[in-house]
């Protein structure tokens, strides 16, 4: 898929569901896009898009592509709440991770101005209580469009003008880079495993499932660039 075709996630199959993309109100400046990507399931799409976001297209360096977002997960369908499975949201992530060339980035909000999710109150919380970005639910979705080397926590906007708070995760350039990016996300999910052995909190409890999972998944010192 090329990585600046948008277009190409039209109809793509998320376990269940087909992804609708399209473009949304009036372009940016040349080369962005307001994109909102639906969910189809049983012939009906979704009442809201599942990830909304300004888009631009990459561009000859040094201009990377990029996508500035608020995703939603459930979602609603004819005013049911439907929710993805974690096989599903990867999926979904893994095909979003294709718009984004090396270099490039995405961000997810998770300041949500009125339309607070779990998903974001967790995200918000855990970063809060020091728990590395990768391992919150905003942090996973970008770990798995491979845009999360490193994760940038914009707590505190700049110059009022990045919008609401977020998660912004950086593609890798190079495998050389994502081998030290790996290497130094890992020694922080070690510090924060040995920071929080024996405790009982719920958000250090998930966090530290998360960790495992990312283990399993084979992020690793030295791991190879996916």
């Amino acid at each position: 898929m090329p990585p600046s075709s948008w277009e190409a996630l039209e109809g793509l199959s998320i376990g269940a569901y087909r992804i609708r993309a399209q473009e949304e109100g009036a372009p940016g400046t040349a080369g962005q896009y307001y994109l909102a990507f639906y969910l189809e399931w049983e012939g009906v799409r979704s009442d809201r898009p599942i990830l909304r976001g300004l888009y631009a297209a990459p561009r000859p360096q040094p201009i990377p592509g990029w996508l500035d977002g608020f995703f939603r997960n459930p979602i609603p369908f004819r005013g049911r709440l439907v929710e993805l499975d974690e096989s599903e949201l990867r999926a979904f992530f893994q095909a979003v991770g294709h718009l984004i060339p090396p270099g490039g980035w995405l961000a997810l909000a998770y300041e949500t101005f009125g339309e607070t999710q779990a998903m974001h109150q967790e995200t918000e919380q855990a970063l809060r209580l020091g728990i590395p970005p990768i391992l919150t639910p905003l942090g996973m979705c970008l770990f798995y469009a491979r845009c999360a080397f490193p994760i940038r926590d914009w707590s505190i906007a700049e110059g009022w003008r990045e919008g609401p708070r977020k998660l912004q995760g950086f593609k890798p350039r190079e495998e050389a880079h994502h081998r030290r990016r790996v290497n130094e996300l890992w020694e922080e999910i070690q510090a924060f495993m040995r920071r929080t052995e024996g405790s009982t909190r719920p958000e250090f409890l998930r966090a530290r499932r998360r960790a495992e999972q990312l283990r399993l998944m084979g992020l690793s010192p030295s791991a190879v660039c996916p």
